[in-house]
C-alpha cells in the first residue's frame, strides 16, 4: 500500500511540474509579447503608421471590428489605421488593461496578449472628443511579430459620436 500511495505521489508531483512548466513558458512569452502589444498602440496613437507595419509578420492577418471583416491583410489594417489617423487627433487609450490570452482548448496561458481600454480622441474636422470601447487579441510569433490581430469595438458608438 505504501507503494502505490507514494506512486500516485510521484506522479501527481510529476504532472503537477509539468503543468507548471507549460503555464510559466506561456506568462513569459505574454511578459515580452506585452511589450509588442504596447509598441503597436504607441505607434498608433502617434500616427506612425511605418514603424507600426514593421510590428506586422509578412503572413499577418486581421480581423477588424467591422462586421464581416475577418482575415483580412496586413495591407488593410494599415489602410484602416491611416484614415483613422487622418479623421483623429490626439488619439490614445485609456483605461488600458493587459491580459494573458488563453489557449481556447487546453485554456493554458499562450503567451499572446488581450488588450482591453477605450480610445478617446478628437475629430479632425469637428474637434469634437469621441470615446469607443475596445477589446483586441494580440497573436504574437515566436519572432516577436504580430501574426494576427482581432479587434472588437461597437462601431455603432462610433457613428454616434462621430
Amino acid at each position: 500500500m505504501k507503494k502505490i500511495l507514494f506512486a500516485i505521489l510521484v506522479s501527481a508531483s510529476i504532472f503537477a511540474c509539468t503543468e507548471k512548466k507549460e503555464s510559466d513558458a506561456g506568462l513569459e512569452n505574454y511578459k515580452k509579447n506585452i511589450e509588442v502589444a504596447k509598441q503597436f498602440i504607441k505607434f498608433f496613437s502617434t500616427k506612425d503608421s511605418t514603424k507600426e507595419a514593421s510590428l506586422l509578420s509578412d503572413d499577418f492577418k486581421w480581423n477588424g471590428p467591422a462586421v464581416g471583416q475577418d482575415s483580412l491583410p496586413k495591407s488593410a489594417l494599415l489602410a484602416s489605421d491611416k484614415e483613422m489617423m487622418k479623421a483623429f487627433n490626439e488619439i490614445t487609450l485609456t483605461n488600458v488593461e493587459y491580459v494573458p490570452s488563453v489557449d481556447p482548448v487546453t485554456y493554458k496561458f499562450d503567451g499572446n496578449v488581450r488588450v482591453y481600454g477605450t480610445w478617446v480622441s478628437k475629430s479632425a474636422t469637428s474637434g469634437k472628443t469621441v470615446k469607443l470601447k475596445y477589446y483586441a487579441v494580440f497573436t504574437i510569433n515566436p519572432s516577436g511579430k504580430i501574426s494576427s490581430l482581432a479587434e472588437y469595438t461597437n462601431m455603432e458608438d462610433l457613428k454616434k459620436e462621430y
